[in-house]
């Protein structure tokens, strides 16, 4: 048996042409549009934490 997953959640809107483009892209992708949501999601973070962590080096 598993337990539920206390990992905070997300809920967002888009507008219906943005999710049928993102659907089709997942079904190129063999994911679901939620699963391409959180890879392009981490993508975005992991690109800002590069880009801060080196704003911090250069003012340092």
């Amino acid at each position: 048996m598993t337990m539920p997953s206390k990992k905070p959640q997300l809920t967002i809107r888009i507008e219906e042409d943005e999710y049928s483009y993102l659907q089709e892209w997942a079904k190129e992708e063999f994911m679901t549009p939620p699963q391409l949501a959180k890879i392009l999601l981490k993508k975005a973070i992991a690109s800002k934490k590069k880009e801060k962590g080196g704003n911090e080096r250069e003012t340092a």
